[in-house]
């Protein structure tokens, strides 16, 4: 090789270089990493809001919760705010060994929670499952559905176990701001 095109092909193999550098660097894209997660993908962007009222002494409670991307793809985050106060900090992600959505979050008492969530066949509705776990060391069992109504709200129910029944303890509608 001449002295000429050694520095030409010296600068191509550093361009090959810097470009398989620059591909392997790029962080991930939804499309590509996601598909796991698709079920709860719907709920990412914007900010989830609804006001509930205490029906005992007609309070209201301002509820903000946020959904997002985590930065690699590979979960979800959500942060929830009761009147402007954050309460919750969480996330789902895909359990590659079970094959199950599972969600994770701590609330501002020192809780935390652990679930499944489990996209019901017709494509709209998410069934949770999941454990409380308690600071006095104790733990509950609790269900809740999320049901898609539209692009931009959903129905929030939870239900409780007493004497061996499944019942509802509330149900809140949430809107995409």
């Amino acid at each position: 090789m001449t002295r000429r095109f050694m520095p030409i092909t010296l600068l191509l193999w550093l361009a090959v270089f810097a470009a398989t550098g620059v591909a392997q660097s790029k962080p991930a894209t939804p499309a590509a990493t996601a598909e796991p997660l698709a079920p709860v993908s719907w709920l990412v962007g914007g900010t989830w809001v609804s006001d509930i009222k205490d029906p005992s002494d007609g309070t209201v409670t301002h509820v903000e919760n946020r959904i997002r991307w985590a930065p690699n793809y590979q979960a979800i985050e959500f942060n929830t705010d009761f009147n402007g106060k954050p309460h919750y900090y969480g996330f789902y992600a895909y359990n590659p060994v079970a094959k199950t959505i599972s969600f994770y979050y701590t609330n501002s008492n020192g809780e935390m929670t652990i679930g499944t969530a489990t996209p019901d066949p017709d494509g709209k509705t998410l069934l949770h499952e999941f454990d409380i776990l308690h600071v006095n060391g104790k733990t509950g069992h609790i269900r809740s559905t999320v049901v898609r109504d539209g692009n931009d709200a959903y129905w929030f129910t939870v239900f409780t176990q007493k004497d061996g029944a499944w019942t509802q303890e509330f149900k809140i509608h949430y809107e995409r701001k």
